[in-house]
């Protein structure tokens, strides 16, 4: 029997804005859309990021991470959809993602624990290295993500064609880290990032002040499609956009979210006649992302007709 009981402190990977390296220090892995889980195959747990067990919503990687032995297994779920990766679509039951054609994988990055050895004080190269004998045998809806410390297949990973699929940029590890929970700095991630114009659908807070902007651009049939709830809006924006939103009177809503456990974020529905241009994730650009846009600046030069698809 394992050694390692849930829950387990997890590390959290910094954010920054370039890939460190390189350096013979650091190794890479592209960073999947999806929800962190750890698997605890003898005990049949699925520990989320919250401590929460997801065992119940994917049966089906539960009992395909025990045919791997006593182990326990940090990664990803991650749901596909018509060939990309489907954050969304991990919030629904097994009967409606199977309804829906969507299918679960459980992509694997490091090794916790095998038999009753605990391998968090091991390097990473050396968890690594056991995580590949590991899944050696190990088919869908297992898999092992990929690593490398060569920086033009790393580079790869950052192209917009990739981040069109559902992978989010890169994650670097220092191949010497032990498994220290929380942020230590050992695992950096790299997101891929873009400059949009967006329309401006609601308001979350006050309507005299709103503390952030929901934003939306249009689809390949003009149709706006929301893109997310903005980061906290600078002060001397919140005035300015309190002037030129335009409410429509309907009740208030809540912005649905697929992270799970939380409830979504009620706003204020708005006249679409707002333009700003945002930072956002660049997987934004198929309506995937689900990291909050940061508004850069207001723009009233331009109408909702002067954002174009894509």
């Amino acid at each position: 029997m394992s050694s390692l009981r849930p829950p387990v402190g997890l590390v959290l990977a910094r954010e920054a804005r370039e890939i460190p390296g390189p350096d013979p220090r650091w190794t890479y892995e592209p960073k999947f859309d999806g929800w962190r889980a750890v698997a605890f195959a003898s005990a049949g747990v699925l520990q989320s990021r919250r401590d929460n067990d997801l065992a119940a919503r994917f049966p089906g990687i539960v009992t395909a991470v025990r045919s791997l032995g006593d182990v326990v297994v940090d990664g990803e779920l991650v749901a596909l959809r018509e060939g990309r990766l489907d954050f969304g679509s991990l919030a629904a039951m097994p009967a409606g993602r199977a309804a829906a054609g969507v299918d679960v994988y459980f992509v694997a990055f490091d090794l916790l624990a095998d038999g009753g050895e605990d391998l968090r004080a091991a390097s990473f190269v050396t968890r690594r290295a056991r995580l590949e004998q590991v899944f050696a045998g190990a088919a869908p809806p297992l898999q092992l993500t990929p690593s490398t410390r060569d920086r033009d297949v790393t580079a790869g990973w950052m192209r917009p064609e990739v981040a069109d699929v559902g992978i989010e940029g890169v994650v670097a590890k220092l191949v010497a880290s032990p498994y220290r929970a929380g942020r230590a700095g050992d695992w950096v991630k790299i997101r891929q990032k873009v400059v949009v114009d967006a329309v401006v659908i609601g308001a979350a807070g006050a309507l005299a002040r709103p503390e952030a902007l929901l934003l939306a651009r249009p689809d390949a049939e003009g149709v706006l499609q929301p893109i997310g709830l903005s980061l906290p809006l600078p002060p001397a924006f919140r005035d300015e956009a309190a002037q030129r939103n335009r409410p429509t009177h309907e009740p208030r809503r809540r912005l649905p979210t697929a992270v799970f456990g939380h409830e979504g974020t009620l706003y204020q529905p708005v006249h679409p006649t707002l333009v700003v241009e945002a930072e956002a994730d660049a997987t934004v650009m198929t309506f995937s992302a689900r990291l909050r846009p940061r508004v850069h600046r207001l723009r009233p030069d331009l109408a909702p007709e002067d954002v174009h698809p894509g």
